[in-house]
């Protein structure tokens, strides 16, 4: 006997109400369009020559992605019945998944509870029976996705992967413009060949420290800027010291001897500098932190890293 469309489901307190789905007509539709599960609901014949229909599960927990628990509605009609009854199971069972086919396994199966308002207790464990045999093992699947879209999402708890840092950057902010004057660990200096000028080497800034003063001098395009220490304040450089003019005559240098002396900068449109120190280890122009800067002013992290050759010796 054809089973009939289920409308409605009621169900007692003691399981959640799950709406069933009407049972439609088959499309006909190309291989490539049909789910990776088969699709539900699903009809099945039992051994004593009853039919049952089985509605998606709704996923209620998936302990570590490897115990599922879940209620389906489903449909009973024993042989000879007039009318199916209806109810609901739930179902308990270990999983293994295929991530290439996007499958969850639910093998072996157990019902741990089913509720058949219209039937008596050795009824529904007689149902249970049935649904448990007539449920054929190489069907017990469900796609990755439907099990996904079903649980709290609370419960995929995001494993470390050794090697892996994902800590967010410090953020840096300011009223005005503003520049990141970082460094790859603790600032590490190299001596020009004849030259009274050293120059860091593990940042993305054109940076120098003078011998004979101790002063730092930061470029920032066609402008200097200097300090006594590397923390600030920092202020307009003014007139550059000689030793950039005898910077040699090549192309690590080309850039920087272009912006010698510098163009006149006053102190109200000096931008602000923060200086960070990061772990050593890294490319100072990548996994930079992020500058924030007030009235819609983004800011200049500099330019690239720039890798000079160093001195013999």
């Amino acid at each position: 006997m054809a089973l009939l469309t289920i409308l409605s489901l009621v169900v007692s307190p003691s399981a959640p109400l799950i709406g069933a789905v009407s049972r439609t007509a088959p499309q006909t539709a190309s291989t490539a369009d049909q789910p990776v599960d088969g699709g539900w609901p699903r009809a099945y014949a039992t051994p004593s020559g009853g039919n049952v229909l089985v509605y998606q599960p709704q996923v209620v927990s998936w302990d570590e992605q490897k115990q599922i628990v879940g209620f389906s509605a489903v449909s009973y009609q024993s042989q000879g019945a007039r009318k199916p009854e209806l109810g609901t199971i739930r179902i308990e069972a270990a999983t293994t998944v295929a991530t290439d086919e996007r499958l969850v396994s639910f093998a072996p199966l157990t019902i741990t509870q089913a509720n058949f308002p219209s039937l008596s207790k050795e009824q529904t464990s007689e149902v249970v029976r049935e649904i448990e045999n007539g449920f054929p093992g190489e069907e017990r699947v469900i796609a990755l996705d439907r099990v996904l879209a079903s649980i709290d999402k609370s419960q995929i708890v995001p494993r470390n992967a050794d090697g892996v840092k994902a800590d967010p950057p410090p953020i840096f902010f300011s009223k005005k413009p503003a520049v990141l004057l970082g460094f790859d660990g603790d600032p590490v200096w190299s001596p020009i060949q004849s030259n009274d000028l050293k120059f860091a080497v593990n940042t993305n800034w054109d940076v120098f420290q003078h011998g004979p003063t101790t002063l730092y001098y930061v470029r920032n395009e066609l402008t200097w800027l200097m300090a006594s220490a590397l923390e600030g304040p920092w202020q307009p450089a003014g007139k550059l010291p000689e030793s950039f003019q005898k910077l040699p005559n090549d192309d690590n240098w080309k850039e920087v001897k272009a912006s010698v002396p510098g163009k006149k900068l006053s102190t109200k449109k000096m931008p602000y500098r923060f200086r960070e120190l990061r772990a050593g280890g890294a490319d100072p122009s990548r996994g930079r932190s992020e500058v924030r800067a007030g009235h819609g002013n983004e800011s200049s992290l500099g330019e690239q890293y720039r890798k000079r050759s160093l001195p013999d010796g």
